[in-house]
């Protein structure tokens, strides 16, 4: 599978629902705002229970919420 931002480079994270891939660079994380993330967090998907992209953006957003609040 190529990546959704990058067609040109294979996929190494997979959205299951959309079939969607995203590629190395797209899942380094190194802008928290332009990394791989859900493609539509507020709609219901029977995978996110196993979803690595899921985790990831969780795991970012949980991250920002606590440097705006100072924690």
């Amino acid at each position: 599978m190529k990546c959704r931002n990058h067609p040109d480079r294979e996929a190494i994270a997979t959205c299951q629902k959309y079939e969607a891939g995203f590629c190395g660079e797209c899942c380094e994380c190194i802008n928290i705002d332009h990394c791989c993330e859900c493609i539509d967090p507020k709609l219901y998907c029977k995978f996110r229970n196993q979803c690595l992209i899921w985790e990831m953006s969780r795991d970012r957003r949980k991250e920002k919420i606590d440097r705006e609040i100072g924690r």
